[in-house]
């Protein structure tokens, strides 16, 4: 089994502009919900399978000023719409589409500038 690093990674692009090089860190998650099925008087919890995904993923870059392709410009371009996001190490690949939910961008004084966005799976995530 080959260990990976988050340098490792091939892809990773929001609405098909590369945003690899400004990444500093992605938190990606999916996950499975259960609905509870258990009946009143049993010993046990019961649960079923439920949806998948609607995880919140954090991403955080280095800010970059230019006026229309930089981080900041292209993110808050995104703010409130749908779009693809790919992730891929250049063995697997990681699609999935997300709205853009939210920008941040803490400043502090004497350290790189950084953007924080917010990204709300929906729909399915490819795995490949």
């Amino acid at each position: 089994m080959a260990r990976v690093h988050g340098k490792d990674l091939t892809i990773l692009t929001l609405g098909g502009q590369s945003l690899l090089a400004d990444t500093v860190s992605l938190g990606f998650k999916v996950s499975a919900k259960t609905h509870d099925v258990t009946t009143i008087g049993d010993d046990w919890v019961e649960s079923i399978a439920g949806l998948k995904g609607g995880d919140d993923i954090d991403h955080e870059l280095f800010y970059d000023n230019i006026n229309t392709t930089g981080t900041w410009a292209y993110l808050s371009g995104l703010l409130g719409s749908s779009t693809a996001l790919v992730i891929g190490d250049g063995t697997r690949t990681i699609t999935a589409n997300v709205v853009v939910t939210g920008l941040d961008l803490p400043i502090d004084v004497g350290e790189m500038m950084k953007v924080k966005a917010t990204y709300k799976l929906t729909g399915a995530v490819t795995f490949s």
